[in-house]
């Protein structure tokens, strides 16, 4: 009875659904909620069998590095599922920006390497942050799929993405699905969803077979992150959703979409 509890643990998150990914390539487990700071209780599930901290790879339109508002108060990874679910509920900011930072306090997530266009105001701006208990983590920033991999085919002076994803043991991918929107030019507060032919060409640019091989043969869980208030609501959230599920489950991990 204990084993089975164990493994069915992810139905405590409210919220968060567990998706079962056998017989593709790269990770066996995949966890879908709508707000990014539920990303936090999800990579302590994904990582109790293997052990922390883990390598992010994040896909966002946005750099989620806000330090939080009190780091030295998220708990320690040791502290267990539900304490951080709990912290990420009730203490992360609303607008889920400090959760990879946060992941970093509690000794989840060690580096991370950085795929986003945009920087929020008050964003952590060096390569390295030193978390309260004295912990370097570096953050490697690039822009697109087609810069990270350009960098790890050829690197260039200071190019890290090879570096951080050759040290590292496991792998959490992450990707939030405002990853592939714009926003209007004629209208700032309007948020335009990808076609799928467009998040095809930005997830699967062409060269990029041999980074997402280092990346995939390393990573334990996919967390996927609807956020549907940034992208452009409820049902323009759903189509989107579907065309990115085709190119990100079929097409990068090869298993059918959920």
């Amino acid at each position: 009875m204990k084993n089975d509890h164990n493994a069915l643990r992810h139905l405590r998150l409210a919220g968060v659904i567990r998706l079962g990914l056998g017989g593709g390539r790269g990770p066996t487990d995949a966890y879908v909620f709508d707000p990014h700071r539920l990303a936090l209780p999800a990579w302590v599930l994904a990582l109790e069998a293997v052990g922390a901290p883990a390598l992010l790879v994040t896909l966002d339109r946005h750099l989620d590095v806000v330090v939080p508002e009190r780091p030295a108060a998220v708990p320690d990874v040791s502290a267990g599922l539900r304490a951080l679910d709990e912290h990420a509920r009730w203490e992360l900011d609303v607008r889920n920006y400090d959760h990879i930072l946060a992941a970093m306090e509690a000794g989840i997530v060690g580096d991370a390497l950085l795929i986003a266009r945009t920087r929020p105001r008050g964003a952590f701006a060096g390569d390295t942050y030193v978390d309260t208990r004295g912990r370097p983590h570096r953050l490697v920033t690039v822009s697109t799929v087609d810069r990270a991999a350009e960098a790890w085919n050829h690197p260039a002076p200071g190019d890290a993405v090879r570096e951080v994803l050759e040290k590292a043991e496991r792998v959490l991918l992450d990707v939030d699905l405002d990853c592939f929107t714009s926003l209007s030019d004629a209208d700032p507060t309007t948020v335009l969803p990808w076609p799928r032919a467009i998040i095809r060409e930005f997830l699967l640019p062409e060269g990029s077979e041999p980074f997402w091989d280092a990346v995939l043969e390393k990573t334990v869980a996919l967390t996927l992150a609807r956020e549907p208030h940034h992208c452009g609501g409820l049902l323009a959230g759903g189509a989107l959703f579907q065309d990115a599920a085709e190119v990100l489950f079929r097409e990068l991990l090869r298993v059918e979409p959920p």
